[in-house]
């Protein structure tokens, strides 16, 4: 067996970076008691990540009578990740450091086009994306996420109805573009950025739920993602929440997914007779300037949203509840979501204290989509270390 696969060496390796990752700021010595190695261990394994710019070295902090103390942080600057959110019209492309902060961004329409052409315009932008802002960084992969059924195994994706997608091989039509690349559903996309950036740091059980134009929802628990047996877990669509809502196309009526996704909300509003609403930035717009009608129509939208999450609260009994995507931009409606879920769980205003809104509230699924590219990195940056030296020979 070869250094390079050493299973107890990559697990070391992915060790320090995560500690340095999770806890920034700590010394060698820091990360050797934290982890339960040796400091001769770490040494050497930062050296490696110093090396190849995963990791960087603040300035040294004087610490009593001994060697001045040498702050360690990941490395946010030197190199990239690109994050893809292919949606049903259109897709987000961005370039981020390791910290999930976007370096650079585009939105590619492609309304009513197939998924070959869609992805031809992406791929074109992207690759522009990259001449204009890495400045010579390396980009050191590609997370892909999008809505519906996604075979993250095969680079997939088994279904995705928005888009009018079915069984796209999604990984190997964008394989222009920077290497490796995962492709995982939005929701799991979602959940992995807030275990990295937001409630995820503080609270390792909880429940996220993504309301967009697509719907899903996520069990994290002691911080492992949940993707089921057959990674179709979290399917929420078809979770009944009106007793005289619209027909949905399962056969029933009153389904999340008629009721509380983007486009239902559009559509409510067209039965409501108000057809200057073309598209969700139109409701956006209008609940700006104060339009009550559309007011009252993102409430309804909002308590169909609470309704399911106090299902989901009864059933799984997170130890917080996340709700990501439209909503959560929206940061003032969250007590309406609350005070609905006290109503409608059996746990009462126990389980409405535990309802939060994503930390970001600019929501952006492009970013969640890198955040699956650095938990890559995180979980093997042997791999990118030995990438990047064969590059740097290359060259």
């Amino acid at each position: 067996m070869s250094r390079k696969s050493d299973p107890a060496r990559v697990r070391n390796y992915s060790m320090v970076l995560q500690e340095i990752f999770s806890s920034p700021g700590g010394s060698r010595k820091d990360v050797a008691d934290a982890l339960g190695i040796s400091a001769a261990s770490v040494t050497g394994i930062a050296a490696s990540l110093l090396e190849s710019s995963l990791i960087s070295e603040a300035e040294p902090m004087a610490v009593g009578q001994g060697r001045p103390r040498v702050p360690l942080h990941v490395d946010t600057k030197s190199n990239l990740v690109m994050g893809i959110h292919l949606g049903p019209r259109v897709t987000g492309v961005v370039l981020t450091g390791l910290d999930g902060v976007a370096k650079a961004s585009v939105l590619v329409p492609h309304d009513g086009l197939g998924a070959q052409e869609s992805f031809k315009l992406v791929i074109d932008q992207a690759k522009q994306l990259v001449d204009e802002h890495a400045k010579g960084r390396p980009i050191l992969g590609t997370g892909v996420a999008t809505g519906g059924i996604v075979d993250r195994i095969n680079g997939r994706i088994v279904e995705n109805r928005g888009a009018r997608w079915q069984q796209v091989p999604a990984v190997q039509m964008l394989e222009e573009l920077p290497q490796p690349m995962i492709l995982d559903n939005n929701a799991r996309a979602a959940a992995q950025s807030e275990l990295f950036y937001g409630h995820g740091a503080t609270e390792r059980d909880f429940l996220l739920m993504v309301i967009t134009s697509d719907l899903g929802a996520v069990l994290v628990s002691d911080g492992r993602i949940r993707a089921g047996w057959s990674q179709h877990a979290g399917n929420i669509a078809h979770l009944q929440v009106s007793d005289q809502g619209f027909p949905c196309d399962c056969g029933r009526s009153g389904c999340l997914q008629v009721m509380a996704t983007d486009e239902a909300t559009v559509r409510r509003a067209h039965e409501a007779g108000r057809f200057d609403v073309i598209h969700y930035g139109d409701i956006d717009r209008l609940y700006d300037a104060g339009d009550e009608q559309i007011r009252a129509l993102v409430a309804d939208r909002d308590t169909f949203v609470a309704r399911a999450a106090a299902m989901l609260f009864d059933l799984l009994d997170p130890g917080l509840l996340v709700i990501a995507g439209t909503p959560a931009e929206r940061p003032e409606t969250q007590s309406l979501v609350q005070s609905v879920v006290a109503e409608n769980s059996l746990q009462g205003a126990q389980a409405s204290s535990r309802v939060v809104y994503s930390s970001d509230h600019s929501l952006s699924l492009s970013i969640f989509a890198a955040s699956l590219m650095v938990n890559e990195v995180l979980a093997n940056p042997l791999a990118f270390i030995d990438r990047l030296h064969a590059e740097t020979e290359a060259e």
